[in-house]
């Protein structure tokens, strides 16, 4: 059978069983085919009426097989992009999403110039946060701590994946356990689990097979953000900057559980979709 006969096929069971837009499940398809057939997605076009011998379409059935099951397609692929660089994936830490790149972007225009950064990303998970800081701040040194050891065994994959893994050191741990011997950080940053546990349920199924332990913060979606709150400021060093992420409509209330915090809010920052992403503190 040929290729495109073989990704119509799966086009069409994933719109109609999957109930996936038809154009998402075309481009699914051509990046799932690609990759079975180990070619750059732009040469794709030039092998669509070849055909498949048998091992290459069993080797398609089985991958959109598990994206009808509603299995993210990063992690059927394995792989994914974040600020145009390559970063492994598995279900036992988020998918690195774009809309987390304009904080990145903050973070590296904040420390461009400042020599010898030292850095923590809390809450690493793949370490897109921390390793991308520390490939485009190539005098940085950053530390990525996650409670999950599997996380941070991805994360080490990734340092090692881009090259970085001599300026990152990785430490398992609860929050901001981790810094403990910490106390001239130039910048935290902090993705943390923020979703509110009864939401869980309702998010669109691809999502739900992501990590609960990286997406439930709670009762409302705060409750690691009032941890962070204690003690965060002992671990920057004067006029060091704290970057956190949060979901919709959590700005404000993350503005008042931090107003005591020792720091002080310099901006609110939206993604490029004109959404509340994060906020930036400095130490008084």
């Amino acid at each position: 059978m040929p290729i495109a006969a073989i990704l119509q096929s799966w086009v069409d069971r994933l719109t109609r069983e999957g109930g996936i837009p038809r154009d998402e499940a075309h481009s699914m398809m051509r990046l799932l085919a690609a990759d079975t057939l180990n070619l750059p997605l732009r040469e794709l076009a030039f092998h669509m009426l070849d055909e498949a011998d048998t091992a290459t379409q069993r080797a398609i059935d089985m991958l959109a097989q598990r994206l009808l099951e509603g299995e993210p397609l990063q992690y059927v692929l394995g792989e994914t992009e974040f600020m145009a660089l390559p970063f492994r994936c598995s279900p036992c830490a988020l998918i690195p999403r774009m809309d987390s790149e304009v904080l990145v972007e903050r973070a590296i225009a904040l420390l461009r110039n400042q020599e010898s950064p030292q850095i923590a990303d809390v809450c690493c998970g793949s370490g897109a946060y921390g390793l991308a800081l520390a490939y485009y701040l190539p005098t940085a040194t950053v530390l990525c701590c996650d409670i999950s050891a599997e996380a941070l065994a991805l994360a080490e994959e990734n340092a090692c994946l881009l090259q970085v893994n001599q300026r990152v050191r990785f430490r398992c741990g609860d929050l901001l356990e981790p810094l403990r011997d910490q106390q001239n950080l130039d910048l935290i940053v902090c993705n943390p689990p923020y979703v509110c546990s009864r939401q869980i349920a309702t998010l669109e199924r691809h999502v739900q097979r992501e990590p609960r332990l990286a997406l439930d913060g709670g009762a409302d979606g705060l409750d690691f953000y009032r941890r962070l709150c204690y003690d965060i400021a002992s671990f920057l060093r004067p006029a060091g900057w704290l970057l956190l992420e949060h979901g919709d409509e959590q700005q404000k209330d993350i503005e008042n559980i931090l107003r005591h915090s020792g720091l002080q809010q310099i901006e609110e920052i939206q993604d490029y979709g004109h959404r509340d992403r994060g906020l930036l503190y400095q130490k008084v």
